[in-house]
């Protein structure tokens, strides 16, 4: 048997094994593989919540005008989007009979002031007759008492001519603001008795906005509280406004109370029952520890995860956090466990990392 042959096989394996000695010696010594990711550092601060709610405009003024007399309905001067100023005449009743009525009560009067007129005259005149020792005082007297009895006529003629003209002016419905006519409830020809509505008006200035809030949320909102506002109807830029009202007696059929904003600017665009959506934006009252929404990883199972990057020896290194969720602030959500401050959260590259993976911090 030839030794030969197998010196050489040995001598192959040897090196072979020497080869791959140092092939996996080379390999355990480089440093691990690192993962770019975006960090940011965790810290405690005030933090502005938004919570956005649906709110309704309301009018400063709205009535439902009624005639303060009975009676047949003459005219109707306005429809439904008539646009009427303070004083204008709106309906008007049959004032046949309360014309006539005044008319009487004027002639009284003018007859009462004649009558008055003359027994003062009458007063003169015997004054001169007693100075002349012509006529006894006590026709003085008479004439006295004559005049005192014909002002109080004078005066009661000209109270009941005053009523008869103010009921008169009854017989017509008046605007007592400006606005606009939102229902027309009546018709030239109808009965109508008082108090019975006949048309609706409301103000177009001064709306406000009405917000039913969760009543968890009310003690949250102050007078001081930022708001903004905007129409369903007209989307666009947020309009500043300010809390003029809170009711804080819930309603409680839907566990919600009362906050009424009004605009900072001009209400004229804010015709009453549209729709808006409404912006609280409430100032936390202590620093909180906050995320972006982006660095939440959240689990089948309801849990919620963050990846950090810690340091480890001469590199950092990605390890994931379970971790408790409190507030949410616009695009920020509040930990109230799992991270500390201080700590480097990452927000990118979180998508492709591995528990333990190096990872090198971008700016």
């Amino acid at each position: 048997m030839n030794p030969v042959p197998n010196r050489h096989f040995a001598l192959r394996s040897a090196l072979v094994f020497a080869a791959f000695t140092v092939f996996h010696t080379t390999l355990w010594a480089q440093p691990p593989a690192t993962v770019p990711v975006v960090t940011i550092e965790t810290r405690r601060e005030l933090v502005t919540e938004t919570i956005p709610l649906t709110g309704t405009v309301t009018a400063r003024q709205q009535a439902a005008l009624s005639p303060r007399t009975s009676g047949l309905v003459a005219a109707v001067h306005v429809d439904a989007g008539s646009y009427v100023t303070r004083g204008d005449k709106l309906v008007s009743l049959d004032a046949t009979l309360a014309e006539l009525a005044v008319q009487s009560a004027a002639a009284n009067r003018n007859e009462a002031q004649a009558r008055l007129a003359e027994s003062e005259r009458l007063l003169d005149e015997s004054r001169r007759l007693f100075a002349k020792n012509s006529i006894p005082e006590t026709e003085v007297m008479n004439r006295q008492a004559e005049v005192a009895i014909a002002q109080a006529a004078a005066q009661r003629a000209d109270v009941a001519y005053r009523e008869r003209a103010e009921l008169l002016q009854r017989h017509d419905v008046l605007a007592p603001f400006d606005g606009v006519i939102t229902q027309k409830l009546t018709e030239a020809g109808e009965w109508v008795s008082t108090g019975a509505p006949v048309l609706q008006l409301v103000s177009l200035l001064g709306s406000r906005i009405d917000v039913q809030v969760p009543q968890e949320r009310l003690k949250s909102i102050t007078a001081d509280s930022s708001v903004d506002f905007v129409l369903d109807s007209t989307p666009g830029e947020p309009r500043p406004a300010r809390i003029v009202a809170r009711v804080p007696v819930s309603n409680p059929a839907t566990r919600t109370a009362l906050v009424r904003i009004e605009p900072l600017e001009d209400s004229k665009e804010l015709p009453p029952g549209k729709s808006a959506r409404v912006f609280f934006h409430l100032r936390s009252d202590k620093p909180v520890l906050t995320v972006p929404r982006d660095a939440l990883i959240r689990r089948s199972d309801g849990t919620v995860n963050v990846w950090l990057a810690l340091p480890a020896g001469d590199h950092w290194q990605a390890t994931m956090r379970r971790v408790d969720l409190g507030r949410t602030y616009t695009d920020q959500i509040e930990i109230t466990a799992g991270v500390e401050p201080g700590q480097h959260l990452i927000i990118r590259g979180n998508e492709t990392v591995r528990e333990g993976q190096a990872v090198h911090l971008v700016k």
